[in-house]
């Protein structure tokens, strides 16, 4: 490892990764330090006895031709491939027992909504006609893929002087709340709450609550963006943006954690990290902070470096609800026919409660992630129990394994009163509660969605992309945009456009000559083990064979959080860390893996496999990863 980088990212979630990888293709030197085994923060996964199992961020935005599509632009700039299936539908909404589809059609959307609301329609109409006009002449009229905080004064000038209007109408905007726009149409308080479950499924606010833009943002999306599933889970997304960055030079260090940032004269110039039983200090021009904010203000940084308002500010921000997760393996019967990849409940239309569930039936798109005569089912909503911190969870451990019995049991009942005899049929079910999403993610009480993207907390009131030092900048859904994948990569990409800018390099902006890198499939995609590898990008005939070959192998890894395969291995290798690289074809990961801490040659030459006698995909597929061919092909690739 280096003493000292140009650029240092802390956090290895989606927004990290981008800043990262952006910065890196630049031609600065970027070290990434994560505190878990792999990248992705909310959005990894997990096998469950040989299933690809989604942990968090599922339902990604961003990838279509149009609308709101920072993703696409992302993955354009990188130059990396990824392969993308499109729902036909957003989701389907149970509003009260009645099921609406959203989709491009509007027309069908109203007529669905005439039947509910016969009396308001014309109400409706004239509303999302006011909002469709904001967001195609306003909101999403230039492609900058900025936070409003980022922007470059000359570009808001331009956008004056060309645009007068439109700044005109979205100015106020920025101050409004969803429900005094709504009302300015639509006087039906039947009609309001339905507005105010839209808001409160997406990201646990209700309307009155909702700042404007944000709901107008949705609303749209609803039907314009569209809904997207990276072929081969979600985690496919994080490891190609670490794939990027490792062609371009980045350092990725997993189970480093950062526990201090370093200060002279005033300023941050480096941190301190911890990995086993090893501390030292790294220094870096720039760094970037993608982690929860609590913990960088109250244990990270020394308090005479720190304004007390700043750190009350943080301290008093308001939380979205604790989230717990349920996931099922259910055999096909589990699921009626016409569900859709993305459902949401909203059983009470007068408030937010425990009924508030959303399920992503992912492997209907994607049937590679399960076996073929199953399903994966994961239900996802608020818990308004109160749940042990992680550090306390094994001295309230009877108390704490009873409370997860209960819950397994309410959600699987609230899937039964959706899909009839649901639990009858699941094979294999795993609770993650609030205490498991903290201890993974450090987010408090496992309020998933971080700050409450509420009036007086939301855009230009949270943090923005540049700190309060010249040298620190920060990524995330506490920053201006908030929640959500592509809400996410965007402030990456603004902390990364923020450096190039202090450094009088060319920022990155969207250009329509670019390449297109994003391949989409409609509806559902081919199952990467009956047809071959859809992950990796086609090369030629003879590396394609070989990559296809080492993808389907690597993919009997379950990724064990134990890593017996790492612990018998006399090398040490990153043996988990390298069968991940492979299943997104990042060769040039893994053979990095294969030469950290200065190996030259292969240990594996003259090893008797100690590796593979502790596998345990031979007890889920009766054979094991061939660690040992893998690892040998992997040194041979490209020769």
């Amino acid at each position: 490892m280096k003493k000292k980088y140009e650029v240092i990212v802390i956090g290895g979630g989606i927004s990290s990764l981008t800043s990262a990888a952006l910065l890196a293709k630049k031609g600065l030197s970027v070290a990434l330090f994560e505190r878990n085994d792999y990248p992705g923060g909310s959005c990894g996964a997990f096998r469950l006895k040989g299933r690809t199992v989604d942990q968090g961020t599922a339902m990604m935005f961003g990838f279509g031709e149009s609308g709101f599509n920072p993703h696409r632009f992302v993955f354009n700039e990188l130059e990396e491939d990824i392969e993308i299936i499109r729902h036909e539908y957003l989701y389907r909404l149970i509003y009260d027992g009645f099921p609406i589809l959203f989709h491009k059609n509007f027309e069908d959307y109203f007529t669905r909504l005439q039947t509910l609301f016969p009396d308001a329609i014309d109400q409706i109409r004239a509303f999302y006609s006011y909002i469709d006009d904001l967001y195609t002449h306003v909101i999403a009229a230039d492609s900058t893929y900025l936070s409003p905080s980022e922007m470059k004064m000359s570009d808001n000038l331009k956008t004056l002087l060309i645009h007068p209007l439109r700044l005109m109408k979205l100015l106020p905007l920025l101050k409004k709340s969803a429900g005094s726009v709504v009302r300015k149409f639509i006087k039906d308080e039947e009609v309001i709450k339905y507005f105010s479950k839209l808001t409160s499924t997406y990201c646990y606010t209700l309307l009155d609550e909702t700042p404007a833009i944000l709901a107008i943002t949705m609303f749209i999306e609803n039907h314009v963006g569209g809904s997207f599933y990276p072929l081969g889970g979600s985690l496919q997304v994080p490891l190609k943006l670490e794939k990027a960055g490792e062609k371009y030079g980045v350092d990725y260090y997993y189970r480093h954690l950062v526990t201090k940032i370093l200060f002279e004269n005033n300023k941050p110039i480096g941190v301190h990290i911890k990995t086993g039983n090893e501390e030292f200090d790294v220094f870096a021009d720039n760094i970037i902070y993608g982690g929860v904010l609590k913990p960088l203000y109250t244990d990270m940084i020394d308090k005479k470096y720190i304004d007390p308002k700043r750190v009350e500010k943080v301290l008093a921000l308001e939380m979205s609800y604790p989230s717990i997760a349920l996931y099922c393996v259910v055999d096909k019967k589990g699921l009626p026919e016409g569900t859709l990849p993305i459902e949401m409940m909203g059983d009470e239309p007068d408030k937010l409660d425990e009924k508030e569930i959303t399920t992503y039936a992912f492997s209907l798109s994607d049937p590679s992630i399960c076996n073929e005569d199953e399903h994966i089912v994961t239900a996802i909503g608020p818990s308004l129990r109160s749940w042990p911190h992680p550090t306390e969870k094994m001295n309230q451990k009877e108390a704490y394994d009873k409370q997860k019995k209960e819950e397994i049991q309410r959600m699987l009942a609230s899937m039964d009163a959706h899909y009839p005899h649901f639990s009858e049929h699941v094979k294999e079910v795993v609770l993650a509660t609030p205490t498991t999403i903290e201890n993974f993610t450090l987010k408090e009480k496992g309020a998933v969605v971080g700050p409450k993207q509420r009036i007086g907390q939301d855009l230009l009131n949270r943090h923005h992309a540049q700190g309060e030092w010249d040298s620190f900048y920060f990524v995330g859904e506490s920053t201006v945009m908030g929640t959500g994948s592509p809400a996410v990569t965007i402030s990456g990409i603004s902390a990364a456009n923020l450096i190039l800018r202090k450094m009088k390099e060319k920022e990155f902006r969207y250009n329509e000559h670019t390449k297109e890198r994003v391949k989409l499939y409609e509806h559902s995609g081919p199952s990467l083990r009956k047809e071959g590898n859809r992950v990796i990008p086609s090369l030629n005939a003879i590396k394609e064979d070989k990559l296809i070959l080492m993808h389907d192998k690597a993919t009997l890894c379950q990724w064990c959080i134990s890593m017996p395969c790492v612990n018998a291995c006399p090398a040490k290798y990153e043996i988990v860390h390298i069968m991940r690289k492979l299943e997104s074809g990042n060769i040039l990961g893994a053979k990095k893996a294969l030469t950290l801490d200065g190996k030259t040659t292969l240990a594996c030459k003259d090893c008797d496999s100690l590796c593979e006698k502790v596998c345990v995909a031979q007890e889920i597929h009766g054979k094991v990863v061939p660690i040992k061919q893998l690892n040998e092909m992997i040194t041979a690739y490209g020769e």
